[in-house]
């Protein structure tokens, strides 16, 4: 597509428009990179950037994601970063038990010949430079996928933008981000027909739409939906009374029980419109969704799993949970007994002794914050230990290290780890796809955020599936159990408009 200054407008339309310096820029960009696969005789990645004013991501990534069938949006309350990112200039895969190393070593061999060009955007949270995004699913398969999302993958998006949240005050005005195009370039690759793809692809995301003024998301009158739980109650209450039983016979301490609730609609859901109700009922969490193929992936998480920046490594510890109460007397009392409980205290603490035991392997100075914070959401309230190092001087350690010695953590599992998955494969039967699996993203030089991905749900079209999971000791009740799923399923079902 041929290419005009006025092609490439930010979401206002406030001028700040591709120019043809711009174009230029992108262009010595591409053909640097080919020169240098060509010397090579390897895929190399070209990566330009840009400052840019633009609006809400969540009101971005609605727009852009009809343009690719591989999105992501994520945003963080830990460092107020956001990320919309659209399409794939490469994929990285994993699979087996050594997934997640599959994914690093992609990554590290990509970024090696990194060709760079444009302006990067001040002030923006931590990271830089083009960023390998995606996830991780809750057990590796071995022989070959049989889940409905891949057991590993990220990818380094053609275009992405970063950018901070709005100062209180500011909400629905531009704020300061940085536009990113990334492409691979091989040998024989045309790098003007790089360039312009990645300008056009640049105009179908930022050019303001139109019609979004008549086109208001808003639940299809009527729709009508069908749930099914998987297992049924009483037989998960039985495998819950299984677990019990092995755990008092010594066979592992803990254990992470999953059900799925999985809801048939008569009507496609509206994600973006899930993703806005996500976000205002659950301040505090990360909003992450990620499209890929016929499916999306999104969440609310409380939960991070490891986040490095500038050689800073945090990780966290959520685990103990008990209702938010009707009234403020009836919730204070609810938090006494999280607090007071030896069985919630013990099923704490393995999972920050854990993350401590973990972290040691590459960091010095690691801390576990005493005593644990209660952290309240909308339908349950927590147990929080956040637990922090340094990488050590000697280490070479990434994120990408942390979250393959990291997950999954006994939060998400059981401990001892092998043990609990063991049994959880032999007994739970439940595809959990990406759910208690990992979502987030790296940068080429090891910094990144990643999220534990629970309260989410896997769509397709009419079909949604829901998962909550629930740790289990000697003395749960499959009851009080059961019940907790329910809570935790709640926060999902509003974002999907299920009743």
């Amino acid at each position: 597509m041929p290419f005009t200054s006025a092609s490439v407008m930010s979401p206002e339309g406030n001028g700040s428009s591709l120019g043809p310096a711009d174009h230029g820029s992108l262009l010595d960009t591409c053909e640097r990179a080919l020169g240098r696969a060509r010397g090579f005789q390897r895929p190399v990645l070209a990566s330009w950037s840009r400052p840019l004013d633009v609006g809400d991501p969540v009101s971005v990534w609605s727009r852009a994601r009809r343009s690719t069938q591989r999105s992501f949006l994520w945003q963080s309350p830990w460092d107020g970063g956001s990320l919309v990112a659209i399409g794939s200039a490469r994929a990285l895969r994993g699979r087996g038990e050594h997934r997640v190393r599959a994914v690093r070593d992609g990554w590290r061999t990509l970024v090696k010949d990194l060709v760079t060009g444009g302006d990067a955007a001040p002030g923006l949270p931590v990271g830089e430079g083009p960023l390998a995004i995606g996830g991780f699913s809750f057990r590796a398969e071995d022989a070959h996928e049989t889940g409905r999302l891949p057991d590993a993958l990220m990818w380094v998006p053609a275009l992405q933008i970063r950018s901070t949240v709005p100062v209180p005050g500011a909400e629905g005005r531009p704020m300061p981000a940085e536009l990113r195009l990334n492409a691979v370039l091989l040998h024989d690759s045309d790098p003007e027909q790089v360039a312009d793809s990645l300008v056009h692809l640049a105009r179908l995301c930022l050019t303001p739409d139109p019609d979004a003024g008549r086109r208001k998301r808003r639940d299809r009158p009527g729709r009508t939906c069908r749930s099914t739980e998987l297992p049924g109650a009483e037989a998960w209450k039985g495998l819950v009374r299984g677990a019990t039983d092995r755990i008092r016979a010594g066979e592992f301490e803990k254990v992470v029980l999953a059900r799925e609730v999985r809801v048939t609609a008569s009507a496609p859901f509206d994600l973006p419109a899930a993703v806005e109700r996500m976000r205002g009922a659950n301040p505090g969490t990360t909003v992450f969704a990620v499209d890929h193929e016929e499916y999306t992936f999104l969440g609310a998480t409380p939960e991070y799993l490891v986040q490095v920046g500038d050689r800073t490594v945090h990780a966290l510890g959520l685990a103990g949970t008990t209702p938010r109460g009707a009234t403020p007397e009836q919730d204070e009392a609810c938090e006494r007994e999280l607090v007071g409980s030896a069985k919630i205290q013990h099923e704490h603490e393995v999972v920050v002794s854990m993350l401590r035991d973990a972290l040691a392997d590459s960091c010095t100075d690691v801390t576990a914050e005493t005593p644990p914070q209660v952290v309240k959401l909308a339908n349950v309230q927590h147990l929080s230990t956040k637990v922090r190092g340094r990488l050590a001087e000697d280490s070479a350690a990434g994120v990408l290290d942390l979250v393959e010695a990291l997950h999954p953590t006994p939060a998400l599992g059981g401990h001892p780890r092998a043990q609990a998955l063991s049994w959880l494969a032999d007994n739970e039967g439940l595809d959990r796809s990406w759910y208690a699996g990992v979502v987030g993203w790296a940068d080429r030089s090891g910094q990144g955020q990643f999220a534990v991905a629970i309260r989410s749900a896997l769509l397709d079209g009419p079909t949604a599936s829901l998962y909550a999971g629930c740790g289990l000791v000697a003395d749960s009740d499959p009851e009080a159990e059961y019940a907790e799923t329910c809570a935790k399923l709640r926060p999902m079902m509003s974002a999907l408009g299920i009743e």
